[in-house]
């Protein structure tokens, strides 16, 4: 029957690439029918369908250690629907996919997204010593790099390479570190306030954390959240963005102006493409 359909797929002039990729899946399909001791298409009914939705949802990928993405999935309800067709066209039977994927979770409003305006401002509220090169600098970690809240409290000094123009990203989300490039001003901000700020604030409290209060001590994730509500404020900002939305920012300014979402996604260290696509219809707006 695999074969026969993978000659069904040729007659229809699929490429052979995507004939391929079909029969993987229905394979696949077929061999889970196997392992559940379902013998004939006859038998499947649609609980066996929705359970081989749910395992195939949970499976973990032992080459990438990931599971399947959303549109993986789609993938495959697309291709067995194809083989329901090819069934039904062959006097073989019928095969029926009546499931749902689940769509994308996790939206953002508007009101999260700071214009290119807003950023400016708050740049231009920063103050001229140790504490505004400070702000600079947290601004272009988290707006110029787009690091996550816990990923720029977590920054080390050897973190940051000025001469090669990169950020490890070393507590990183799910433990996946990853190296973020830096532009010409985030790395003039930063090396300002290695020079210049950073300095006038370490002590014997210090150690190599990147980011330090006024007391010389690491700030941590909530104490940056603060400082950047502040900043907000001094910058006449009313939106309610967080420091958090500086990433969902510079991801939606950077889509805006063209990057690929493949590029987009590296940038911010997302697991699956479908979590950078939520940015797609603040796009559209």
């Amino acid at each position: 029957m695999l074969e026969s359909y993978g000659g069904w797929l040729e007659a229809l002039n699929y490429e052979k690439s995507n004939a391929r990729y079909s029969l993987t899946r229905v394979k696949r399909f077929a061999s889970w029918l196997v392992d559940h001791g379902i013998q004939g298409m006859e038998q499947v009914s649609k609980e066996d369908i929705a359970l081989f939705f749910d395992e195939l949802e949970q499976w973990v990928s032992p080459r990438t250690g990931e599971c399947l993405s959303v549109h993986s999935l789609k993938a495959y309800q697309k291709e067995l629907r194809r083989f329901g067709r090819y069934l039904l066209e062959s006097g073989q039977g019928s095969l029926a996919v009546e499931i749902t994927i689940k769509p994308i979770t996790g939206t953002i409003s508007r009101e999260e997204i700071f214009s290119p305006e807003q950023i400016q401002r708050m740049y231009e509220a920063c103050a001229d010593d140790a504490f505004g090169l400070r702000d600079r600098a947290m601004l272009s970690v988290y707006y110029g790099c787009g690091l996550r809240r816990n990923e720029g409290a977590g920054l080390r000094l050897e973190d940051v390479t000025l001469s090669q123009g990169m950020l490890y990203v070393r507590k990183a989300k799910n433990y996946r570190e990853r190296y973020v490039p830096m532009s010409a001003r985030v790395i003039s901000d930063l090396r300002e306030y290695l020079l210049g700020g950073r300095p006038q604030l370490q002590n014997t409290l210090s150690g190599d954390h990147f980011f330090l209060s006024y007391a010389g001590k690491p700030l941590g994730g909530q104490s940056l959240g603060n400082r950047f509500t502040q900043l907000k404020k001094c910058a006449g900002i009313e939106s309610p963005g967080s420091l958090h939305s500086l990433r969902h920012s510079i991801a939606t300014h950077l889509l805006h102006r063209g990057m690929a979402l493949e590029q987009i996604a590296r940038f911010l260290g997302h697991r699956s493409l479908e979590s950078t696509q939520i940015y797609t219809h603040l796009v559209r707006q």
